[in-house]
């Protein structure tokens, strides 16, 4: 019956099929299925065997036409055919924390890390507001750092707590889910490339001068450089800045998320991860390769090159060489592509200005005392881009 249903799930029309039609659709199935079973059993059986045996504890197929456990028999289908398919709100496994109160009322998991998991709830004592719940283990320092973080381009916290089990949770206002990875995941959907830029082997071939979201980029990119100097200057480094840590939202104004990884030096709180891909030189050696290695603002600077190079180019300068292969090979591939910086520049990216290039290089320098000392000297740089461009509208 899998199978078949399997099949007939794939040969559907592309229009999406609500519960009730997807009950219907595995109804027929399953009477296909058992008619074309009935032709193989033959005729010398007598009325009474011409039901198989109950299998697996399913039943036969009247059995579940006419006992009503038909729907339970099409979730089980569905789990197994599509892990993904949200078959009922029961099945979602809830939080441990959500045992220890009543006040928020769980809509959906909207993310999962490697550290915690996200939920979209309504917060039952305040107005039925929506919040964000982050919940899990060793992420207990990250309301510490955050708490005393009050700038409007870095996502606030309500509250936070500790259950019984040692699972802290932390709640945040609900603000979208819209990322600056989601931007540019559009932004790749909307370009296709002529015959010409395939000639110049342009890979991410926009025309930023002429192009409706740049302006608004370089307020994305704006407003997270000032977030990042303004943490800088509270003695924090965030240390796993990337697309999918910045939040775009209602507003359009960016909101730079997650310090769970970040280093404090007032609490005395050491870096300890990041992601390979847009880690610094010294990052790399010091939380992959274990190397006694410092590390300043400047690998923060060094991150938000990276994203900045991904945006306008289309590609990550210096990509991990992949999962098969263990981080400490992985950081010391990364580390020699890193010293090649002047490379990864060859592509040609029609409408990027000699003076925007030249800060994302700036940032992308191996040796931190080639890069920008401060997020508020980079940040300088960007608002005279910025200036420049709309100066021109």
């Amino acid at each position: 019956m899998i199978v078949q249903f399997f099949v007939a799930f794939n040969n559907r029309d592309s229009k999406d099929y609500s519960d009730s039609e997807l009950m219907g659709l595995a109804v027929e199935t399953a009477h296909t299925e058992f008619q074309g079973q009935r032709q193989n059993w033959g005729g010398g059986r007598s009325k009474q065997s011409d039901m198989p045996a109950p299998s697996g504890g399913n039943g036969s197929l009247h059995d579940l036409l006419t006992s009503g456990g038909m729907e339970e028999r099409v979730d089980q289908l569905l789990e197994e055919l599509f892990p993904t398919y949200p078959v009922s709100q029961e099945k979602v496994e809830l939080p441990i924390f959500m045992d220890d109160f009543n006040q928020f009322e769980l809509l959906e998991q909207i993310g999962q890390g490697a550290f915690s998991r996200v939920f979209k709830a309504v917060d039952k004592k305040l107005g039925n507001r929506l919040v964000v719940l982050k919940s899990g283990k060793m992420i207990e320092q990250e309301p510490a750092i955050v708490g005393r973080l009050n700038h409007k381009h870095i996502m606030p916290i309500y509250s936070s707590w500790q259950d019984r089990t040692g699972i802290t949770t932390i709640c945040m206002p609900y603000l979208g889910r819209y990322t600056l990875k989601d931007k540019m995941v559009e932004l790749r959907r909307r370009v296709s490339p002529s015959r010409l830029e395939r000639r110049h082997n342009t890979v991410f071939p926009v025309n930023w001068r002429q192009h409706q979201d740049f302006p608004n980029l370089l307020t994305i990119l704006h407003e997270i450089c000032g977030a990042l100097a303004y943490a800088h200057e509270q003695e924090v480094l965030h240390l796993d800045l990337k697309p999918s840590n910045v939040l775009i939202g209602f507003c359009g104004h960016a909101l730079l998320l997650d310090f769970n990884l970040a280093g404090d030096f007032l609490i005395h709180k050491s870096p300890t991860g990041g992601t390979l891909s847009y880690m610094s030189p010294e990052h790399l050696r010091r939380c992959v390769l274990q190397e006694p290695v410092e590390l300043d603002v400047r690998s923060d600077i060094y991150s938000f090159g990276v994203l900045m190079f991904e945006m306008f180019y289309g590609f990550r300068p210096f990509d991990s060489a992949g999962p098969a292969m263990r981080a400490p090979f992985q950081a010391k591939i990364m580390l020699q592509r890193q010293t090649r910086v002047s490379r990864v520049f060859s592509a040609i990216v029609p409408g990027i200005s000699r003076r925007l290039r030249k800060i994302i290089e700036h940032c992308l320098q191996p040796d931190p005392s080639d890069r920008y000392p401060t997020a508020s000297e980079l940040l300088l740089d960007l608002s005279r881009v910025d200036r420049r461009l709309r100066s021109k509208l």
